[in-house]
């Protein structure tokens, strides 16, 4: 239950920071191909984040997304727009390592991931997958294939992200730069991934108002 966790909250701060163990940095990270199943992505991000190899992780996140979530940490519109132009490994890398760090620790050690079904929204078709952690609990992340199937940060964390991403979301839509106008036609591009993340059942009511807020300054520009 990711309302629980607040898993963005906890690892968005270190989204700007540098790789540090466990991992590749900068350019030599390639972008990958994603896994052949939507299981297989969660297996794949399952064993990185125990290794732990963020870099290997970065490879089954949705390309973009991590760039993106990174203005909830205050990342300025030319450094998302620079990560969206040249690939954002780097900062997918990082945001696996503070996930491994502070809420995913549910990750580590015997957990087994199942195919769980299907969402479709607006055409996309989201993948879900629960995770069985060994007390029994279950957690579910969400998977599109894309390239490969890939982990889909904000439809998966959005409960985290949304209410940290309304005010540089905001100061976007009044800032008449290059880049301000790069990173609002990306966010477009997650709307579906947050719609999504506010019509899951666990999420909580509070949590769900905060993502349609986000999801209605973002298709102001629309």
């Amino acid at each position: 239950m990711w309302h629980r966790a607040r898993a963005g909250i906890l690892v968005v701060g270190i989204l700007l920071a540098g790789c540090g163990d466990g991992g590749e940095t900068g350019a030599t990270i390639p972008p990958g191909s994603g896994a052949e199943t939507a299981v297989g992505a969660v297996e794949q991000l399952i064993s990185a984040i125990n290794e732990p190899d963020f870099a290997a992780a970065s490879r089954v996140a949705v390309p973009g997304q991590a760039a993106l979530a990174s203005l909830a940490e205050g990342a300025s519109f030319a450094e998302v727009a620079e990560a969206l132009r040249g690939g954002d490994q780097e900062i997918a890398a990082n945001f696996w390592a503070g996930f491994a760090q502070g809420a995913g620790s549910f990750l580590a050690g015997g957990v087994t991931a199942s195919g769980d079904g299907s969402i479709d929204q607006d055409g996309i078709e989201f993948h879900t997958v629960a995770i069985e952690l060994a007390e029994g609990d279950t957690r579910t992340l969400l998977v599109r294939d894309t390239d490969g199937f890939r982990v889909d940060l904000f439809a998966s964390f959005a409960p985290g992200l949304a209410d940290k991403m309304i005010a540089p979301t905001e100061r976007l839509l009044t800032t008449q730069t290059e880049e301000a106008r790069v990173v609002l036609a990306e966010l477009q591009g997650i709307v579906p991934s947050l719609l999504v993340a506010a019509s899951l059942p666990e999420v909580t009511t509070a949590a769900s108002q905060q993502i349609i807020a986000l999801v209605e300054l973002i298709t102001r520009v629309g």
